[in-house]
């Protein structure tokens, strides 16, 4: 797998699947698990679990903090990992709405593209993906999942 698939799959098939109750099987990877010293040198905060998932000469962070999961690559192929993460949302949730792609509001050359995904029992995962935009030599790929209920 490349380091977007890795992505897409532990956002899609593994933040968005736990909100809505409907985790199956594993990733295929055995991921480590960061240490409280390494997460202060990388500057991930020191609540939650933090993972690193090897994939080829780099990889995937995976970070969970209560509602919140960000994920993000180390280099890789980040040019691609906006289609497959769309690819992964339309697959696993089809009703799911794109409902902003815009470049990002603070930092130059990156863009941010916003789903929300309705889930059973009145949750909602929002995902957010910040990535570089065609002309940019930023190749930063990262993914937020929020949690919420929907309250009727």
């Amino acid at each position: 797998m490349m380091q977007s698939e890795v992505a897409a799959k532990l956002a899609v098939d593994g933040a968005v699947a736990a909100i809505g109750g409907t985790v199956k099987g594993a990733l295929g990877l055995t991921p480590r698990i960061i240490s409280k010293q390494e997460k202060s040198d990388l500057g991930i905060a020191e609540d939650g679990e933090a993972l690193f998932y090897q994939v080829g000469d780099g990889g995937v962070f995976f970070h969970s903090n209560g509602v919140l999961t960000t994920i993000w690559c180390a280099e890789g192929d980040n040019d691609k990992s906006i289609d497959v993460l769309d690819a992964a949302v339309q697959r696993a949730h089809p009703d799911a709405k794109r409902v902003k792609d815009e470049p990002h509001p603070t930092e130059p050359g990156l863009r941010l593209r916003t789903y929300d995904i309705n889930l059973q029992k009145n949750n909602l995962a929002v995902v957010d993906a910040v990535y570089s935009s065609g002309a940019s030599h930023n190749s930063q790929f990262m993914i937020r999942v929020t949690a919420m209920a929907r309250q009727n």
